[in-house]
């Protein structure tokens, strides 16, 4: 993580040594060379929806943020972006790309810090479209992840 680069919300995770930072979208691009190949993978599984240049854009514009996590030393483990969606009837905190390294070590913690995160700022719960192999993770989380509905997609050509 750079040195100059500034976190608001910051919130130690309750079973290990990780602390999850909300980076200010003006002090994204000085994490973004740390974070960048922990997403990729992520943004490549978008279908073509998605670029890296266009997901940092909207980190950058404050459209998305990015949330980090990392240990004593300030190395960074993973990263998560998300996005408050507004709906008629409801406000969810969409989560976008998550990766890293040692998912099983600070991944749960960070959705529960997240997810406080978006109830402080009116949103009504959380959302995300996944891999199927993501599940394994979220169906551990306390708060109950579920299967709400399954994405079809088909090309028109």
């Amino acid at each position: 993580m750079s040195q100059t680069a500034k976190i608001h919300h910051i919130e130690q995770a309750k079973e290990n040594d990780y602390t999850v930072a909300l980076v200010p979208p003006d002090h994204t691009s000085q994490v973004w060379k740390d974070v960048r190949g922990m997403l990729e993978p992520a943004v490549d599984q978008s279908g073509g929806r998605w670029t890296m240049e266009h997901l940092l854009a909207a980190l950058i514009t404050g459209q998305h943020h990015l949330w980090i996590v990392f240990d004593d030393e300030k190395t960074i483990h993973g990263a998560m972006t998300t996005q408050i969606v507004t709906y008629p009837n409801s406000i969810m905190l969409a989560f976008q790309f998550v990766g890293g390294k040692d998912f099983e070590s600070w991944g749960l913690d960070m959705f529960e810090i997240v997810r406080k995160w978006g109830k402080d700022n009116k949103c009504d719960g959380m959302e995300g479209i996944g891999r199927f192999g993501f599940w394994k993770w979220l169906k551990k989380d306390e708060y109950a992840f579920k299967k709400a509905y399954c994405v079809y997609e088909r090309s028109c050509d």
